[in-house]
């Protein structure tokens, strides 16, 4: 069976946000059409208490809210900082972590007591002096439950394994003899698999997407999400379709939307007076600031692929989210006003889901009486791929959508 997974989010608990209820969540994955969503920093006590006292077990690994379909698992992100011979710098990469039950967070809880480390944020920092150290840290963690799955996340941004913050030529600098147990990694937002399957170090491993979100809001639920097929709807058999690359597909965002995906400085920046700086070849400082040029996603990868490798083709699509198509195509700035949702509901009276919709090759039935003219060409335009971001996104910046119809 299909199943639609977005295993990466974040609670009001990692910080930018306030509360997210879980029953904001649900309703958004209905909408969306997401069958289970990673439940995001369930290593923090006071989110992990909230997890117990609000999520019933039903399949195996699997909760879900009184009487309600939407299915969870239990996931956060951790930071991984260790220090590497020959670098100046701390090597710092940001990790998923997901687990098959309360036991295994608890288990884990107790390590990160032991090692000394805070817990004290969502998102922990787990810190070592060596690479030796760091080795022990990930085998101790794997050795909690066969099942706990430790996946490098938006693996090319400036902090991901392979950023270029850190950058590592392999990722054997890094997880040295553990690297054998990490058997998938996450796209990220402004990188998509054609862009990551001739670097040597990815080229045999499980892609996954997910929307890393820190809101239920529908412009960031499953705004990246996966399609695997799996035997059943639980956690040990949705992390052997993982592991065993049963990817039907990932939703991605066009990596020009990303906001690392180009070199650059954004205009807004200190010493910069309104002067974005987008340079055409690499230069190691920018020319207006004098400050230094962290590489982009897309330089970053042609610096590390290797085109003798012949590609797997992974099955991928470029996808906008169904509320900013609607707003681009009525010229609402915001995806959250009435307009914009009234017409995003009256979709969903047509199609189950978003999902359903952008799976759709045809639009169904006729729209016209439901939705303006605009936004039935705009979602056709997104179907077919005439679309772009101009200019693409770069330094914490987005890219800006244009739609061709």
């Amino acid at each position: 069976m299909r199943i639609a997974v977005d295993l990466h989010s974040h609670s009001g608990y990692a910080g930018g946000v306030g509360q997210i209820e879980l029953s904001q969540v649900s309703h958004s994955m209905k909408l969306k059409g997401i069958d289970i969503f990673g439940t995001g920093d369930c290593l923090f006590p006071p989110r992990t208490q909230e997890l117990q006292q609000q999520l019933q077990p039903c399949e195996e690994g699997c909760f879900a809210l009184p009487g309600d379909s939407s299915r969870f698992i239990l996931q956060t992100e951790v930071i991984f900082s260790t220090k590497i011979s020959g670098y100046k710098n701390k090597i710092i990469a940001h990790h998923i972590i997901l687990f098959p039950n309360f036991s295994a967070v608890h288990k884990m809880q107790n390590l990160l007591t032991k090692w000394g480390m805070k817990n004290t944020i969502g998102r922990p920092f787990i810190t070592s002096d060596s690479v030796k150290k760091l080795q022990t840290q990930l085998e101790d963690i794997a050795a909690i439950d066969p099942l706990v799955e430790i996946i490098p996340a938006h693996v090319m941004t400036p902090d991901g394994i392979l950023g270029s913050k850190n950058n590592l030529l392999t990722m054997q600098q890094f997880y040295r003899d553990f690297l054998p147990n990490i058997r998938i990694i996450e796209t990220g937002l402004s990188a998509d698999p054609k862009m990551l399957e001739t670097i040597p170090d990815l080229a045999e491993l499980t892609f996954i997407s997910n929307s890393d979100c820190h809101s239920a809001a529908l412009n960031r639920i499953g705004r990246e999400f996966t399609v695997v097929e799996a035997n059943e709807i639980n956690y040990k058999s949705l992390i052997e379709a993982l592991r065993a690359n049963k990817i039907v597909f990932t939703a991605e965002f066009n990596p020009s939307e990303g906001r690392y995906f180009q070199t650059g400085h954004r205009a807004n920046r200190k010493g910069h007076d309104g002067e974005n700086y987008l340079p055409e070849i690499h230069t190691s400082k920018c020319p207006i600031c004098g400050k230094k040029i962290i590489p982009g996603v897309q330089e970053r990868c042609y610096s590390l692929q290797d085109n003798c490798i012949i590609p797997r083709h992974r099955n991928y699509r470029h996808l906008i989210r169904l509320v900013e198509v609607i707003a681009h195509s009525v010229g609402v700035k915001s995806v959250k006003s009435k307009k914009v949702i009234g017409i995003f509901n009256k979709l969903l009276q047509v199609y189950s889901s978003e999902l359903e919709l952008w799976c759709s090759k045809t639009i169904k039935g006729d729209l016209s009486g439901l939705v303006p003219p605009t936004t039935i060409s705009q979602i056709m335009a997104v179907q077919k791929g005439n679309f772009r971001f101009e200019p693409p996104g770069y330094d914490g910046l987005y890219g800006k959508l244009q739609i061709f119809s």
